[in-house]
């Protein structure tokens, strides 16, 4: 074999091994991602965004609409991010990206005002932290410790929020006006929500 020929299959070669090795690499980290729940990594107000074109059927600024499509309304703090999980990750643009990430979120519920969830439970919500580091977000996503009022849906035993405002600088665990007044606004407009937007569901 000619010289030239064999340094050119030990340069072929080595091409190969390294490309093999990197897409074995990327397989394993990708299957690691989407095995359990990642850790949120820091506060979501500080992660770059990822523009989002999305087409809402009403405002989440319009609460009676907000309320009438819930199944559930309830004021609640965040007691831990629990973190995000991945299912449908992919290679773009060099980085890893997931199709429908979900966040988890640890919440102690305050007040139930439409319907009634647990004291404690698993929240959840579409988006969250991609495995590029950047937000991708599909809802308001409240950090940890905030305390919010929560407009959800469920779905198969999950309940999942769609909407939510932040309540921080009251104590709830205290009797005191600032929070009678806020359950009372909240309990006017559940009074007058718009039940209309179930046909939406």
């Amino acid at each position: 074999m000619k010289p030239w020929l064999k340094k050119s299959l030990y340069i072929l070669t080595a091409i190969l091994l390294v490309a093999a090795t990197f897409v074995a690499g990327l397989f394993i980290k990708i299957h690691s991602l989407e095995s359990k729940l990642q850790p949120v990594t820091m506060p979501f107000s500080e992660m770059e965004r990822i523009p989002m074109c999305i087409n809402r059927i009403f405002p989440l600024t319009d609460l009676e609409k907000s309320f009438g499509f819930a199944d559930y309304v309830f004021i609640g703090t965040v007691e831990e991010i629990l973190g995000t999980e991945y299912d449908d990750i992919h290679l773009t643009s060099f980085t890893l990206y997931d199709n429908s990430p979900e966040t988890h979120f640890k919440v102690r519920t305050v007040w139930n005002i439409k319907g009634n969830v647990p004291k404690e439970f698993t929240l959840k919500t579409y988006g969250g932290q991609q495995p590029n580091g950047m937000l991708e977000e599909l809802n308001p996503m409240p950090e940890d410790k905030s305390t919010c009022l929560f407009m959800c849906t469920e779905g198969e035993g999950e309940i999942y929020f769609f909407n939510c405002v932040y309540l921080n600088g009251v104590d709830w665990d205290a009797t005191g006006k600032d929070a009678d007044k806020i359950i009372e606004k909240y309990k006017k407009v559940y009074e007058n929500q718009d039940l209309s937007m179930q046909k939406y569901r």
